[in-house]
C-alpha cells in the first residue's frame, strides 16, 4: 500500500510523510483558524532609491517593462512570535521597484521583487515552492535601534556581511496610515522558475511564471491577507542609506552573482526612509491568496 496524496492539501518533498505544515497549512492538514494564530509583531525599515534605468531593467523577467521612475526600495525586516514557527521568528531582506507585467490575459501594474533573503530555511523552502518567492539565506539580526533616532541592520552568510541598511534622523509620525512599507504600489509581483530534472539543465523550467497576491481583474474580491483594522502601527520617517557590498565566488559562492548585480546599481539620489512597528493577528501574513498569472 502506498502513502495517499490527497487534493485539496498542500505537500512539499518529502512528500511520503503527509501534508506539509507552515503558514498556510496546520500539521493537521487544514489551514489554520485566526484564533490559532494569536498576534505576531514586527519591525520593518525600508530605503529607497534613485537609480540607473538601463541598469535596473537588466533584472526584468520577459513580459516585465519599468513603470515610471528608476526607483528601487530595500527592506530589511524583523518577524517575531510566529505562529507557525511555535512563536519564533526571522529577519528578511528584500528589494523591489515599480514594474508594469503583461501576461495572456491581464496586465498588472505594481513592484517586482527579484530576490528575497531570510533568516529560517523553513521561510524560504515554504515560500519558495508555494509562493513563487525567490528567496535565499542569509543571517539577518533585529534591527538594532537607539534613543537617538537611529536603527540599522545587514545580512551576511557565513562570515561575509553583503548588506547593511542604516537609518537615521527618525520623527515618529502622529497618525500613522496603517498601511506596510512598499503596499500601496498596486500588486507585488513575483517570477516563479523551477527547473525540470534533465542532463545538463537541457530541458528548461518545470515552471516559469508570474505568480501574484492581487485579484483578478474582474473578480470583484479582494485577496488581501492583511485586515488593516485589526493591527496596530508605529511609523517613523528619516534618512536612511543601504551599501551592497560586491563579494567573490570564495565569498559567497551561490550568491556572489546577486548581490554583485545589486551593488552595480547606482544610487543616484536616496528618495524616503521609514520604519514602521506593527502587531496583529497572525494570520495576517499567511498569503494565502497567491496565485498564477497566465503568461503571454
Amino acid at each position: 500500500m502506498s502513502c495517499e496524496i490527497k487534493q485539496g492539501v498542500r505537500y512539499r518533498m518529502p512528500v511520503p510523510f503527509g501534508p506539509a505544515p507552515g503558514p498556510r497549512q496546520h500539521p493537521e492538514g487544514r489551514m489554520w483558524t485566526k484564533e490559532e494564530t494569536g498576534r505576531m509583531e514586527a519591525e520593518w525599515m525600508k530605503v529607497s532609491y534613485l537609480t540607473d534605468e538601463a541598469r535596473l531593467a537588466n533584472l526584468l523577467p520577459p513580459g516585465f517593462s519599468l513603470r515610471g521612475a528608476p526607483i528601487v526600495s530595500v527592506s530589511c525586516a524583523w518577524f517575531d512570535k510566529l505562529y507557525w514557527l511555535a512563536g519564533r521568528g526571522y529577519g528578511i531582506l528584500s528589494i523591489d521597484f515599480p514594474v508594469t507585467y503583461r501576461g495572456k490575459t491581464e496586465t498588472l501594474e505594481g513592484t517586482f521583487c527579484p530576490v528575497i533573503w531570510e533568516g529560517a530555511p523553513d521561510a524560504i523552502m515554504t515560500g519558495r515552492e508555494e509562493l513563487g518567492f525567490p528567496k535565499m539565506f542569509a543571517n539577518i539580526p533585529r534591527i538594532s535601534r537607539d534613543s537617538e533616532g537611529n536603527a540599522s541592520s545587514h545580512a551576511s552568510w557565513l562570515d561575509f556581511r553583503f548588506c547593511d541598511v542604516a537609518l537615521s534622523g527618525l520623527v515618529e509620525e502622529a497618525n500613522p496610515a496603517k498601511n506596510l512599507p512598499g503596499s500601496g504600489g498596486g500588486a507585488q509581483l513575483y517570477f516563479k522558475y523551477m527547473p525540470r530534472t534533465s542532463p545538463g539543465g537541457r530541458e528548461g523550467a518545470d515552471v516559469a511564471y508570474v505568480t501574484t497576491a492581487a485579484p483578478p481583474a474582474g473578480s470583484g474580491g479582494s485577496s488581501d491577507n492583511i485586515k488593516f483594522a485589526d493591527f496596530e502601527f508605529r511609523r517613523w520617517t528619516g534618512k536612511g542609506t543601504v551599501a551592497w557590498h560586491a563579494a567573490t565566488f570564495q565569498q559567497l559562492p551561490l550568491a556572489a552573482h546577486v548581490v554583485n548585480v545589486l551593488a552595480d546599481l547606482e544610487v543616484i539620489e536616496y528618495i524616503d526612509a521609514e520604519l514602521v512597528a506593527f502587531s496583529g493577528p497572525g494570520i495576517g501574513i499567511s498569503v494565502d491568496a497567491m496565485r498564477r498569472v497566465e503568461p503571454a
